[in-house]
């Protein structure tokens, strides 16, 4: 969401990267705030992208996954069968329900 997108700019020390990789919620604009970002002067770098790093990156996530050096069940609050991806993808459009990552089971 744009919110988050923004805490992200203020939570970032001058020189720091932001790293952002999906969607930043609806609009024509996404929107940075000015004095955190040091209007424009804080050398902070902004990333996007759906996978930075296309697979070699997606292996190293998995490895960290698969290494236990983090726990994605934290941000899981929805679960969903195969059979039922519509609905899990309803919740996260409309941000129903409290969601913040459905997982959905195969």
């Amino acid at each position: 969401m744009d919110a988050a997108f923004q805490n992200a700019v203020r939570a970032t020390k001058p020189g720091g990267t932001i790293s952002n990789i999906g969607y930043h919620g609806s609009g024509e604009f996404v929107h940075i705030p000015r004095i955190p970002w040091g209007v424009g002067m804080a050398e902070k770098t902004i990333r996007s992208g759906l996978c930075p790093g296309g697979r070699l990156r997606m292996e190293r996530l998995l490895r960290v996954l698969q290494n236990g050096r983090l726990d994605p069940s934290r941000l899981t609050t929805h679960r969903f069968r195969f059979e039922e991806i519509d609905r899990g993808f309803e919740i996260m459009a409309k941000k129903l329900e409290g969601v913040l990552k459905p997982l959905i089971l195969f």
